[in-house]
């Protein structure tokens, strides 16, 4: 089985321009991401799914200065992207967030793995998982099937078409109660980068191999540095909203 991690990757953010390239450690936050997942058994290819727009040609550059891979996929229609580079690169099953998750869990990505090969499941979730370290799994046959459904190229939010339609089998996957947290880990705003600086200073250039308990007890430990971002999660949930306004 050849499974396949689909990076949701652009440079078009507004709120935090070229987010995705700015550095910690004198290293691109996507890099910090790509070196994590590096470490991951569970996975057989990376691959950052961008789009053919000028403006996302760094990306392109990095993938291949990391030997992993890439596709040019819509740009704006992300579960389309999502489809064609499954399809394009032949995955039997696919694990994808975007590349604002640097922290993304290891331990996920292979519990994922291993629940779809129990339960053959269309998409998998752990959003029990503190923000920025949960992923998901997709089957390439239920994002096909998606694409095929839905009536706007406005995906940028597209788990409901998996859990509201009824037409998917949904698999939750269990968290460890020691690992449930309410903590952003998640980069959209200047504080949330304010955030992981903080945590790589911490962990230095080892931080791509930190695991998720040693990360979770460093923030229960300073308040002070969760008392960052505090108030991101707010302002991102309004602005879900009006993405799945736009969505329908």
């Amino acid at each position: 089985m050849k499974v396949g991690f689909l990076i949701t990757a652009r440079l078009k953010s507004t709120r935090l321009p070229k987010k995705l390239i700015l550095k910690i450690n004198q290293r691109e936050i996507i890099r910090h991401m790509i070196d994590r997942l590096k470490t991951s058994d569970a996975l057989d290819q990376l691959i950052i799914c961008t789009s053919p727009n000028p403006q996302d040609a760094p990306l392109v550059e990095i993938a291949n200065e990391e030997g992993i891979d890439y596709y040019l996929g819509d740009e704006d229609d992300v579960i389309q992207r999502l489809s064609d580079a499954a399809e394009h690169y032949k995955l039997d099953f696919a694990i994808n967030i975007s590349a604002d998750n640097p922290l993304v869990s290891i331990d996920y990505i292979k519990r994922i793995r291993e629940n779809f090969e129990k339960t053959n499941a269309d998409h998998i979730r752990c959003m029990d998982l503190p923000i920025g370290m949960f992923s998901y799994g997709l089957k390439p046959s239920a994002l096909k099937k998606v694409c095929e459904i839905k009536k706007s190229k406005q995906t940028e939010v597209w788990g409901r078409y998996f859990t509201e339609t009824g037409l998917f089998n949904v698999s939750n996957l269990k968290v460890d109660e020691n690992h449930k947290r309410n903590y952003r880990m998640t980069l959209d705003y200047p504080e949330d980068f304010e955030l992981f600086k903080a945590i790589f200073d911490q962990f230095g250039v080892e931080t791509y191999k930190t695991n998720i308990d040693d990360i979770l007890d460093f923030l229960d430990n300073h308040p002070d540095i969760v008392a960052i971002n505090k108030d991101c999660q707010q302002k991102y949930q309004e602005r879900l909203l009006k993405q799945k306004e736009l969505a329908k």
